[in-house]
């Protein structure tokens, strides 16, 4: 509650970009340090058999990651472990190294709790960024995403150029399709502009790196079908549910930031994010895991998804909402509700109550 009452307060009083930059600073110096790595990881990590899982062959010691966005240039690779995280999520990671949209460009909705977003994917571009990642003594994730002066159409050897720079050195990679916050991008979800990338990753993906994919909120059923329809042909090892959400008619907001250009974050995204985890895992015939994302604040809201059909789940606006104790006490909340369930092991609530979500 110190966070909530006394930091945060005074950080929601400074440009929240500046307040991103200045954090990532601070715990890059964590990143270089065992010592000061060890002492947070002694107050902030929380596991249990519960909660410990192994899937795609890797170790997760519990549900809990950190989504991109965050850590755009892997400038803290190493403190996330130590935060609680069980893998974190690097960039959106570029070919070719991007400035992103001008100042401002992200805002708080603190009404809404959530976020608008408007990076537009800036990031130091693959061949910098694998320098950190090679540094990396926990689980990583390298989300890529296209180039934006790439064409569409060259949009799969754009991925692929990235792939191949950095999968070696990351224990995932996954495909970014949607980027709501670049401005005039409508993303690579449809099937024609999709299944090239997939093919193209798959074909060179000789080391067998778990493959996901990143999807966003606003799609139709036909377009959720194609996803899941390539992502069995193509053995796609997990889908991420679901990046920020562009379209805002339907999500109510309050705050007077609310019609800033961007993607939204945080937990507007929440509900119509359980509804594509409950869709995906409904159709999934076992073929590929879910990771849920959006919306999650504490061990119910992970606790909810995890019912709706996700495996894994992830977060940024949650532990900026809720400071550093956030993953920590969300597993604590979650073993408990999983104990309240007589379960155990959180696998056995996996997608028990998706038959209540409807798109």
């Amino acid at each position: 509650m110190f966070y909530q009452k006394i930091i945060r307060p005074i950080l929601f009083l400074i440009d929240p970009e500046k307040v991103h930059d200045f954090t990532l600073w601070g715990l890059s110096f964590f990143s270089r340090s065992k010592l000061l790595n060890k002492l947070l990881k002694s107050k902030l990590n929380y596991t249990s058999p519960r909660l410990r899982q192994k899937l795609f062959g890797l170790y997760f010691k519990n549900p809990i990651g950190l989504a991109a966005g965050l850590d755009k240039n892997g400038q803290a690779i190493n403190t996330w472990s130590a935060m609680g995280f069980a893998w974190a999520q690097i960039g959106s990671i570029t070919h070719q190294a991007q400035d992103g949209n001008p100042k401002p460009r992200l805002w708080r909705l603190p009404k809404d709790k959530g976020l608008v977003v408007y990076y537009g994917l800036c990031n130091q571009g693959a061949k910098k960024i694998v320098e950190q990642l090679k540094k990396k003594n926990s689980l990583i994730s390298a989300s890529i995403a296209k180039t934006n002066n790439v064409s569409m159409d060259k949009a799969a050897d754009d991925y692929q150029a990235s792939f191949e720079i950095l999968a070696e050195h990351v224990d995932i990679v996954t495909i970014n399709l949607s980027c709501p916050n670049v401005d005039g991008f409508t993303g690579l979800q449809s099937k024609e502009l999709l299944e090239p990338i997939l093919d193209k990753i798959q074909s060179i993906n000789t080391k067998h790196r778990p493959i996901w994919l990143k999807i966003g909120q606003d799609l139709s059923k036909e377009q959720l079908d194609d996803i899941i329809y390539l992502s069995k042909k193509y053995k796609v090892d997990a889908i991420i549910a679901s990046n920020l959400a562009k379209d805002k008619t339907k999500l109510n907001l309050k705050s007077s930031n609310k019609n800033k250009l961007g993607g939204i974050s945080g937990k507007p995204t929440r509900d119509k994010s359980n509804k594509i985890i409950a869709y995906l895992y409904k159709y999934s015939e076992g073929k590929y895991k879910i990771i849920g994302t959006g919306g999650i604040f504490s061990g119910h809201d992970a606790y909810k998804k995890i019912k709706a059909g996700a495996n894994l789940v992830q977060l940024i606006t949650g532990l900026i909402y809720n400071g550093p104790t956030a993953v920590n006490i969300i597993n604590k909340q979650l073993e408990n509700l999983i104990q309240h369930d007589n379960f155990k092991h959180i696998s056995e609530a996996v997608g028990i109550e998706s038959d209540q979500y409807t798109l």
